[in-house]
């Protein structure tokens, strides 16, 4: 019999894999928690949690009640649109206060925080999804309260902007770096690219250069003093294929962005136009980031002027020290206004992430300002980043890559191959009986040297733990739990006939 009912071992990992797959939904927030008891019990508090959807505000008012009483003077309040027209909010403690009328949302401040001075100012948090559902609703929230978003545990501020087709909303994820707020899910791409981390030994500076004979290392070349990467030199008709050399790492690129092309400017010589979409697939296909720098100056750094300067990109070397996308940006534009980041999916797998510079922040003097850096750009050696342009990996994709344990082995595959793999241990008794049958144990007498000997036992026992065990893990763990189950159905028959035993002796 390959087990016997004596097996407290495989009794007990049984139990514990039915445990685990139990209390996969055991969690749950605070909130919902006392809703739902709330709402079981009839309550008043119920009733209003049900009617105005206060859980949609559990981010909100969670965030509220980390804050410090009075942050930076003004009462913190969490506030949701509801689909009546209404506005819940809540304060530190969990008290709720929903107006709808002008004179309603004067009190508000009066309700929550009836302690607060006269005048005290409002800090807004609101639900993220109270700026998708009902953005029109924020024309109707007291006046003068500083507005945030709420995403995830982080709050950002709103920025709002009066346009000629309404009001466009904005986040500003960063001092520099403003996320345009349109669809949810274009949104939260953005904010998570925004957010993306940057290692720097990852990022490769690519300096394209006609008729250079270098290609891509794998591993990036770094300033011993500052530590940022050093460029790395390569023809341009060869950069699509050497992307696959830096796998999985993020090149940066400067050249002029003319529709499908990109137009590099060698030291000497005429301008050379790319292909954008070729680069484009061949990045794709090496998961690499591809951030376009552009510039209408598309110099390449690490070459020379016609004044043998170095050529070197504005405010790069900042950005480069920095450990998010969002801080990159943030440094590169810092000093010249603020840039407007907005996505576009591309595919599952890639998005498009383009930060332009924000022109309704933009008088006179900035635009001339920014002429005159182009103008000089070729006196000075220093490339001006006009935007830029990312094509990188979706944040479903880069999840993907980074829960790989073995890289170019697909995540949900190798999950699979670890859990049938376990099942295949815990059945393992199974296991072993039926890889008896299908391959028997060597004999010694078979072979003519011990060397041969062994050679087919190792064989046969990593062809038994690392192909046959995940393989017939599945059966094995259904066997086991059938005779655990069995197991536990005889015991009646087993006392009983232990009882009648005990009696005749």
């Amino acid at each position: 019999m390959p087990a016997s009912s004596s097996n407290p071992v495989l009794t007990v990992l049984v139990m514990l894999c039915l445990s685990f797959a139990a209390a996969g939904g055991a969690d749950a927030h605070w909130l919902t928690k006392l809703l739902k008891e709330a709402g079981e019990a009839g309550s008043d508090a119920g009733r209003l949690g049900s009617r105005v959807g206060i859980a949609a505000m559990e981010d909100a008012a969670g965030l509220v009640m980390r804050l410090p009483k009075h942050a930076d003077g003004d009462l913190p309040l969490a506030a949701h649109a509801t689909p009546e027209g209404h506005w819940t909010f809540t304060n530190r403690e969990g008290a709720a206060f929903t107006a709808a009328t002008p004179d309603e949302m004067a009190q508000v401040a009066k309700a929550l925080a009836p302690e607060a001075p006269e005048g005290t100012g409002l800090s807004l948090y609101i639900s993220e999804e109270s700026i998708f559902l009902r953005p029109a609703a924020l024309n109707d929230l007291p006046a003068g309260g500083r507005l945030n978003v709420v995403v995830g545990k982080s709050s950002y501020e709103l920025v709002r902007r009066s346009e000629a087709g309404g009001s466009q909303l904005f986040v500003k994820v960063r001092d520099n770096v403003l996320v345009a707020v349109s669809q949810r899910a274009v949104f939260d791409e953005a904010l998570w690219q925004s957010g993306r981390r940057l290692v720097r030994a990852d990022i490769r500076v690519l300096s394209l250069r006609p008729g250079s004979s270098k290609g891509l290392a794998t591993a990036a070349r770094f300033d011993k003093a500052r530590k940022v990467p050093l460029a790395d030199e390569i023809d341009p008709a060869r950069l699509a294929g050497e992307l696959v050399n830096i796998r999985g790492q993020t090149a940066v690129v400067t050249g002029r962005i003319d529709g499908d092309l990109l137009y590099v400017l060698p030291s000497s010589g005429s301008e050379k136009a790319l292909s954008l979409a070729e680069i484009r697939k061949a990045a794709a296909d090496a998961d690499v980031n591809l951030v376009v720098l552009h510039s209408n100056k598309p110099l390449q750094p690490g070459g020379q002027n016609w004044l043998w300067q170095t050529v070197k990109v504005e405010r790069l070397g900042e950005a480069l020290e920095k450990s998010s996308f969002g801080d990159f940006l943030d440094a590169l534009a810092g000093g010249r206004g603020q840039f407007v980041v907005k996505a576009r999916a591309e595919s599952d797998a890639r998005v498009l992430v383009e930060a332009i510079p924000d022109n309704a922040n933009r008088d006179i003097v900035d635009s001339v300002g920014s002429w005159v850096g182009d103008a000089v750009s070729d006196v000075t050696g220093h490339v001006v980043s006009e935007g830029v342009q990312a094509f990188m990996t979706s944040e479903t994709r880069q999840k993907e890559l980074d829960e790989r344990i073995v890289p170019g082995i697909p995540s949900e595959w190798q999950f699979y191959y670890l859990g049938a793999a376990i099942m295949g241990v815990i059945g393992l008794s199974f296991a072993r009986n039926w890889w008896g049958r299908i391959w028997p144990q060597e004999q010694r007498s078979e072979y003519k040297s011990a060397f041969g000997y062994h050679a087919a036992r190792a064989v046969r026992w990593a062809m038994f733990v690392f192909v046959f065990v995940p393989l017939v893990g599945p059966v094995a763990l259904m066997a086991a739990l059938a005779f655990v189950v069995f197991d536990w159905l005889m015991m009646p028959v087993r006392a009983i006939k232990w009882l009648i035993g005990y009696r005749q002796t």
